[in-house]
């Protein structure tokens, strides 16, 4: 298969501007790469590339070693703004998908592509991780594996979460990722393995816990507000069982139900509070569901209304929020009442940006606060 207008002009792009982006990612992080003998960053053939999703620029930082630039599977909320829309159009051979939906246009994509001779690569979570240990890996990828019948490879990455977590608002120093790559099934065992087996595989090369990868190398990252922007992700306090009452400031951790106070030290770890890490925070409040799920939460956000047939994102103003008692409300430059069972799709992107269709129409919302327990009333997810 022929590659199209767009893909000529994007190697040809891409040719040129990588070795600007090979400095960038000096600055952005020190990058340690471990890999196998049967991992040749130079090979030509196709292959799909699996990857655990811990930041933001892991997409860069993964497939910047193979002379072949492949094609990666992008969440198509990327599409309708500006610069990315212009980037995945022009500059990065990109596949759009829905998170958290099987989707039949992108595994289309991707059997274009391999027949067009690219790699692909895929981080098989579907959306990066707010709490440091890697999700679960969706059941459609192994399928789509056993299908290709080309090389699987797989980089697990490794300390990206704790150097840049996604959740925070402060900078990290001294930021470091390790990535491990390797061949672990080769394209004439995928003929005999079964999509369980598949799954096995695939689930142990990508496991990672960024603490316990801490735990065994103490790396720093120093920095004045360590602990900002934690309240969005953890929104029952452990010693109380307060909703939404954990606030912070610089490195300071506090409730302000119970007055309980801690820190987030250099390591990235929680000094003062029951747990000492997000995961295990996060196991603690995943059995308080039906609790927030009642519970009244408010916040407010900047909302628009996305669409993916012309790539466009329309602004339409301020929004109040509450979720209570099965039903989200918005108020404002809407006035909705959306039952909670009624939402289809509800994912964050980025920090806090909470985006959900509702009777086949695609919400984004900018939010204030409160993402996480917002997206845990809606989908018993994260």
């Amino acid at each position: 298969m022929k590659k199209n207008r767009y893909e000529i002009i994007q190697i040809i792009i891409l040719k040129f501007l990588k070795p600007l982006v090979h400095i960038w990612m000096l600055f952005d992080m020190k990058r340690v790469v471990h890999k196998t003998d049967s991992v040749d960053f130079k090979r030509k053939e196709p292959y799909i590339m699996l990857a655990n999703h811990v930041f933001i620029f892991d997409v860069i930082h993964v497939p910047l070693k193979f002379k072949k630039n492949p094609y990666i599977v992008a969440s198509e909320n990327l599409f309708v703004k500006q610069p990315t829309k212009f980037l995945f159009k022009w500059v990065v051979h990109v596949i759009p998908k829905s998170k958290g939906a099987s989707d039949l246009r992108t595994a289309k994509g991707i059997i274009s592509a391999k027949k067009k001779g690219f790699p692909i690569l895929i981080f098989p979570e579907g959306d990066a991780t707010f709490y440091g240990q890697t999700r679960e890996i969706e059941y459609s990828t192994i399928k789509l594996i056993k299908k290709l019948g080309i090389d699987l490879i797989v980089c697990n990455v490794k300390g990206g979460f704790l150097s840049r977590p996604r959740w925070a608002t402060g900078k990290r120093k001294r930021r470091q990722v390790d990535l491990f790559y390797d061949v672990v099934i080769k394209k004439e065992e995928l003929k005999t393995l079964s999509i369980s087996e598949i799954s096995e595989i695939v689930t142990k090369a990508l496991f990672n816990n960024d603490y316990d990868f801490q735990r065994e190398h103490m790396i720093k990252h120093p920095g004045k507000d360590l602990a900002m922007g934690m309240e969005n992700v953890v929104y029952v306090c452990p010693e109380c069982e307060a909703i939404n009452s954990i606030k912070t400031s610089g490195n300071q951790i506090k409730c302000n139900s119970c007055n309980t106070e801690g820190i987030m030290n250099q390591y990235g770890f929680i000094e003062g509070f029951k747990f000492d890490n997000l995961f295990d925070w996060d196991t603690y409040q995943r059995g308080f569901y039906d609790k927030i799920y009642n519970t009244r939460i408010e916040s407010s956000g900047r909302l628009h209304y996305l669409s993916f047939e012309d790539s466009t994102k329309e602004y339409q103003g301020e929004v109040n929020i509450v979720s209570e008692n099965g039903v989200l409300s918005l108020s404002g430059v809407v006035n909705e009442d959306i039952k909670i069972e009624d939402i289809k799709n509800p994912i964050i992107t980025l920090r806090r940006n909470l985006s959900f269709t509702y009777n086949s129409k695609r919400y984004f919302i900018q939010l204030e606060q409160f993402g996480s327990s917002l997206l845990r009333v809606m989908q018993d997810k994260y």
